[in-house]
């Protein structure tokens, strides 16, 4: 059975209407199964953005049908703005669906279709300035006449990060090789390597390597989670998860699927209230997926089903299931994850450089030392800099690395940036978390200076 995909995609409850809230579905107690109705409900997407004041993106109203698949009902919905004044979206003729910041602020977007009413998206209109654009994954290998869905996430002055796939210019440095449809899906059209990278409004991505090749090599695979994390706060429900890839190929089109309170063991097949496609793990790599749901419970159990069509031919099936309660925090698949109600807190472990080449590699190892989940953030590296000039806070590096995996309480991540310049005897400046996006217990330990010994 194939599925449709969304960037995100919730299961509504049954008779086909979506409950109300604020960009969160509400989980039904009674939820069984999908109604016979014609739609399910009405999926927009992006379903979260920022989009800066006189700018504009176009949203898309997607019908959920009980067969899994979707219909594009964008000049048919009747579109509205919760506040108007923040950001108006047109009903008009070819211009259905586009959305235009008016002022700073927050608003509700909801789509209804014959009296199906979409999952609210929330909307955010900024009058900050773009720092930064970021393309995910960070390298591609892909078939020719092959597809895949790359995202772009912009990073403003205000520290606030969004998916922004469909508000940048995609580019590839060679048509011939590479060539791009709508919000950043990839199509690979001639063998052979290349860059792709994201302008908008005056900033550019760094690039990233592209690979096309005749046929993405098979190879023994295995898919596990690595790590998940499960809360209820404020009366939301968010558990995060990261699928990993244990292999020397990439994986594509992993689906993810959430089963909330669980009356059986979930097993493939099974109808989950929540499913996501993963659309691409590089080579020895994860990827982490987030769901978030409004909740009146103060606890949830749930179960993580990974590959749940059975898409991807592993060595072993065992390790694809996890089963845990909000609770627990966070944890890895073993369960029985530690208490997580306090604050993440990053620090740099360890810090080594290598220059050589026209080019100087520095390995950072950043360890999560607090009680709790740091989500992304990012690693920045001010090479020949004098020890007296320490960098502050959303000062941009003259290279970086964002890291968008999640780094549970306890664990390091590997972070490698590479700055296009030598220096083998000078000082240099590392910043974590550059531009403030994880709520840490000490902000004044992201710090360090680097001297080669």
């Amino acid at each position: 059975m194939k599925r449709i995909w969304l960037s995100l995609c919730l299961v509504l409850c049954a008779c086909g209407s979506a409950p109300q809230g604020e960009g969160k579905i509400e989980i039904d107690e009674d939820w069984t199964s999908p109604s016979t109705s014609e739609y399910l409900g009405i999926l927009v997407t992006p379903d979260e953005v920022i989009v800066p004041v006189g700018s504009s993106v176009q949203l898309e109203a997607l019908g959920l049908k009980d067969s899994r698949e979707t219909v594009d009902l964008t000049d048919a919905v009747q579109w509205e703005s919760s506040a108007p004044s923040v950001a108006s979206i047109s009903n008009g003729m070819s211009e259905e669906g586009r959305l235009t910041g008016v002022s700073a602020g927050s608003t509700i977007i909801v789509a209804d279709f014959d009296g199906v009413e979409s999952v609210p998206s929330r909307i955010t209109v900024t009058d900050a300035g773009l720092d930064r654009l970021v393309i995910s994954p960070s390298s591609v290998t892909v078939g020719l006449w092959d597809t895949i869905k790359l995202s772009a996430e912009a990073t403003f002055s205000d520290g606030r990060s969004s998916d922004a796939s469909g508000q940048v210019r995609w580019i590839t440095g060679d048509g011939s090789i590479v060539q791009f449809g709508s919000d950043g899906e990839l199509e690979g059209v001639g063998i052979g390597s290349t860059t792709v990278s994201v302008e908008w409004d005056g900033v550019a991505s760094d690039p990233i390597a592209v690979e096309v090749v005749n046929e993405v090599s098979t190879t023994s695979t295995d898919l596990y989670i690595d790590w998940v994390s499960g809360v209820v706060d404020d009366g939301v429900v968010e558990i995060i998860v990261s699928v990993h890839n244990d292999s020397d190929a990439p994986v594509t089109g992993v689906w993810v699927d959430l089963f909330i309170d669980p009356i059986l063991t979930p097993t493939y097949g099974d109808w989950p209230t929540w499913y996501h496609m993963i659309e691409y793990i590089g080579p020895g790599e994860s990827a982490s997926v987030t769901m978030s749901a409004s909740t009146a419970a103060s606890s949830h159990d749930f179960a993580i089903l990974i590959d749940s069509l059975d898409d991807v031919d592993e060595t072993n099936e065992s390790n694809n299931l996890y089963e845990g309660s909000t609770d627990d925090g966070a944890g890895s698949t073993g369960g029985g994850g530690a208490e997580s109600d306090g604050k993440a807190n990053l620090i740099i472990r360890y810090a080594v450089a290598f220059s050589g080449d026209d080019e100087t590699e520095y390995w950072i190892d950043v360890e999560n030392v607090g009680d709790a989940l740091a989500d992304s953030f990012y690693v920045d590296v001010f090479h020949d800099r004098a020890y007296s000039d320490e960098p502050a806070l959303f000062e941009d590096g003259d290279a970086y690395h964002f890291f968008d995996e999640g780094l549970p309480a306890g664990e390091t991540a590997y972070v490698t940036v590479v700055v296009d310049e030598t220096c083998s005897d000078c000082g240099s400046w590392l910043l974590i978390d550059s531009y403030d996006m994880v709520d840490e217990s000490d902000e004044s330990d992201n710090t360090e200076y680097y001297f080669p010994e």
